[in-house]
């Protein structure tokens, strides 16, 4: 299973751990809704948290409109908050191609 940031056809962009079952579904493990909060900056927040979903929920690929991987930090970050709770220490260097300089993601 990799991280990936799923948007549904509702306009809901998920970050989360993403199984494609088949053409048909998707499941999706420990789900977290991104979040605008201003300028250049996104939060993480749980997803149906009054719902039992600790062993994923699937979901149509008709409801699916992208899956794409997301920026490394945010990956990382999401890992931190939702994961295994394990911090993956930053690659040294400058991260070249990146697609928003600048951007900064709060809990």
């Amino acid at each position: 299973m990799n991280i990936k940031i799923v948007r549904l056809t509702s306009g809901e962009e998920l970050i989360a751990k993403v199984e494609q079952v088949d053409d048909i579904s998707y499941i999706l493990n420990k789900p977290a809704i991104l979040i605008p909060t201003g300028k250049d900056q996104l939060a993480f927040g749980q997803w149906l948290p009054y719902a039992d979903i600790k062993d994923g929920i699937e979901i149509l690929s008709t409801y699916v409109v992208f899956v794409v991987d997301p920026m490394e930090e945010m990956a990382a970050q999401y890992e931190e908050a939702f994961g295994s709770g394990l911090v993956v220490p930053k690659k040294s260097g400058v991260i070249s191609g990146a697609p928003m300089p600048g951007l900064k993601l709060t809990e």
